[in-house]
């Protein structure tokens, strides 16, 4: 279901095709699987907080009049692509790139090369290191989750089993019953179950399920009047370093190699 405009018309390919198109379409976008370690990113150490940008960013929208629906679209773009926000702060001085003899998932199936890259950088939010993708997640799934919770009047819950499906936290049989709700949405209907976590990279972040409930609080606040600070959603659970992930059997065996959870 569409809502003002904000997601384009879904479409009816199969998940794989439907990527393929998108990055013929939208040159210079990387597609899902792309991934964070903090660890590797030093936790970000001396590096400048940009949670006050990130506010005051948000209090322009407000103040000019935009709507939640306009602030999401701003923010967390109309496709399945990095929404502009978390590609801003890809781009921002203070984000770190990680040093890829740390990194977790070295040796995966994760690219990491001068071509292409799957490990996002990371920022620091209200003292919180966190991935650049954890922005992402606030701003695009988080909308997913207002529409499913608000719009469609579902719930906070029917919101978070929809994320817990992208993600694949559980057995596909597990989401039976809704599976035909969450295929109606934008992502879902793109992408389907486990594409965010489990069937494409082996990781599911239980971080980007809380960074995917904090954009439903934020919108939430927005849609009230009681916005104050993008640091009001930011907390260490956005971080995989605290909120740890799990991992298909092949990717915790490749983590574990390298001595990390």
């Amino acid at each position: 279901m569409t809502v003002n405009g904000i997601c384009p018309p879904r479409a009816k390919l199969h998940w794989p095709v439907s990527l393929l198109l998108a990055s013929l379409l939208v040159p210079g976008q990387r597609l899902f699987a792309l991934e964070v370690d903090c660890q590797a990113c030093g936790f970000c150490r001396a590096r400048p907080d940009i949670q006050d940008e990130l506010t005051q960013r948000i209090k322009r929208h407000i103040a000019e009049g935009k709507s939640v629906e306009e602030i999401a679209t701003i923010e967390g773009g109309r496709s399945i692509l990095r929404p502009p926000i978390e590609r801003r702060a890809n781009r921002h001085p203070g984000a770190v790139r990680p040093n890829p003899e740390r990194l977790k998932y070295r040796g995966s199936h994760l690219p990491n090369n001068s071509l292409f890259t799957s490990i996002e950088p990371c920022v620091r939010v209200n003292n919180v290191c966190i991935g650049t993708d954890k922005l992402g997640h606030m701003f695009q799934q988080g909308w997913e989750y207002y529409r499913i919770s608000v719009i469609d009047k579902k719930g906070d819950r029917v919101a978070e089993r929809y994320g817990e499906w992208l993600e694949g936290k559980e057995s596909r049989d597990a989401y039976a019953a809704d599976e035909r709700y969450f295929r109606q949405q934008f992502s879902g209907s793109l992408l389907g179950y486990g594409v965010f976590g489990r069937t494409l990279s082996g990781i599911i972040s239980n971080a980007d399920l809380e960074a995917n409930k904090a954009g439903l609080r934020m919108y939430k606040d927005i849609q009230n009047g009681r916005f104050r600070s993008i640091g009001d959603y930011v907390t260490s659970h956005l971080c995989e370093e605290v909120n740890l992930n799990d991992y298909t059997a092949r990717m915790k065996a490749v983590v574990e190699e390298n001595g990390r959870k």
